[in-house]
């Protein structure tokens, strides 16, 4: 029986390799590949070579070169437009990567090949990476006689309730009780930033006949705080530690009465060396617009006069916007803050809103035409609480 003609050793490893899907595609496309489009592609790319380049003019392809070699260097340039798109695209970002809380001005996005680019300007992003994982803190104080609706509005102002187990105390028990200090401590988060928030109470002040220097159990707690710290901070284990320090104290004014008592004064003159004070009229909603500011305007006139030193609010930088600084003159004028304090939602017109229902009307706290609870907020929380933090560590 006839049989094909017999193929040597060598011709049957050709048809082995010819049969292998790899080998058999790169073989087709050299043959569709024109030598003289190559052969101008490589004369061309030696032409534009620096002439110190070791593969310059001079260096021609030898035609001895081996084939693989050669058919492996034509492969290499002949490749299609996408797939060099591909490797030059640029690696998605981590996820695990912060986004920047500055927009554009994004210090990751520059390119890694950038010979001018160290990358310290990924710092504030660092900064900020860490702050968020370890959370923030801060100490608020509130002081001033009983019945000034302290307690309801440190609640309005951080939509929480501090004082759930508080004890109320009758007319005969608050005339003995002297002045004490009581700490609420609570972790809020909100949007991911966590907030170790601490309120110093000091019930009592004030509630006495005799209030001679019923101050001085608040001043003893505000140095005690600040000798604590000292000793953290010079101690060898400074991985853990707390800052109790009050860095900010909202003293509640009055408003039954003709600007600052004996026992305002004297209280934010022993402790305005301490510790940041915010003054604050209290129930702004006993008094109409006009009694408010001319409130307003005596208890500045005194403040000056005794030389009270409240907390001063920052310049504004030359690089701020113009609505930033409309805003911190508007804060700056507002002092002291004529504020109201409701934990009860109300239905107004409609829509349900924070306030105090009377036969006349309803006061809305978040409404800026009836107090200023909005701006103490924003001064407080949104704006300047690292500042009173700032000024806390480096003037008191």
């Amino acid at each position: 029986m006839a049989t094909g003609p017999e193929l040597q050793p060598g011709q049957e490893i050709k048809r082995f390799l010819k049969e292998d899907s790899d080998e058999a595609e790169l073989t087709q496309f050299l043959r569709d590949c024109p030598a003289a489009d190559s052969s101008r592609k490589v004369e061309a790319s030696e032409s534009r070579r620096e002439p110190g380049h070791p593969l310059g003019s001079g260096a021609r392809v030898s035609p001895d070169e081996g084939s693989d070699e050669r058919d492996a260097r034509i492969f290499s340039r002949s490749r299609p437009a996408d797939f060099q798109q591909h490797i030059a695209a640029p690696p998605p970002p981590s996820p695990n990567r912060p986004r920047s809380p500055w927009g554009q001005l994004d210090p990751y996005d520059s390119s890694e090949d950038d010979k001018e680019y160290v990358g310290f300007a990924t710092l504030p992003n660092q900064v900020h990476r860490k702050s968020v994982k370890k959370g923030f803190d801060f100490t608020l104080m509130v002081a001033g006689e009983s019945g000034l609706g302290k307690s309801t509005l440190v609640n309005s102002l951080f939509l929480t309730d501090m004082y759930r187990d508080r004890k109320l105390l009758n007319a005969e028990e608050r005339i003995t009780q002297t002045v004490e200090i009581t700490k609420h401590v609570v972790d809020i988060e909100e949007k991911g930033v966590k907030l170790r928030l601490t309120i110093v109470d000091t019930p009592g002040f004030g509630d006495a006949v005799n209030n001679t220097e019923c101050w001085k159990p608040v001043a003893d707690y505000i140095d005690q705080q600040f000798e604590q710290y000292f000793r953290d901070e010079s101690g060898l284990n400074r991985k853990n530690i707390q800052d109790n320090r009050v860095h900010c104290c909202i003293y509640f004014i009055s408003p039954f009465g003709h600007g600052l008592r004996p026992l305002d004064v004297e209280f934010m003159r022993a402790l305005h060396q301490r510790v940041n004070i915010v003054p604050v009229l209290a129930k702004a909603d006993t008094l109409t617009p006009a009694e408010v500011e001319r409130m307003k305007n005596k208890i500045r006139e005194e403040i000056d006069h005794y030389g009270i030193r409240i907390y001063q609010f920052p310049e504004c930088d030359s690089d701020e916007d113009e609505e930033f600084k409309l805003q911190d003159q508007a804060l700056k004028e507002s002092i002291p803050f004529a504020v109201i304090g409701s934990n009860t939602v109300v239905e107004a017109k409609g829509r349900r809103v924070r306030g105090r229902l009377y036969p006349w009307g309803i006061v809305e706290v978040e409404n800026p035409s009836h107090c200023d609870f909005v701006k103490l907020r924003t001064m407080l929380v949104r704006t300047h609480m690292q500042d009173l933090k700032d000024v806390t560590r480096e003037t008191h």
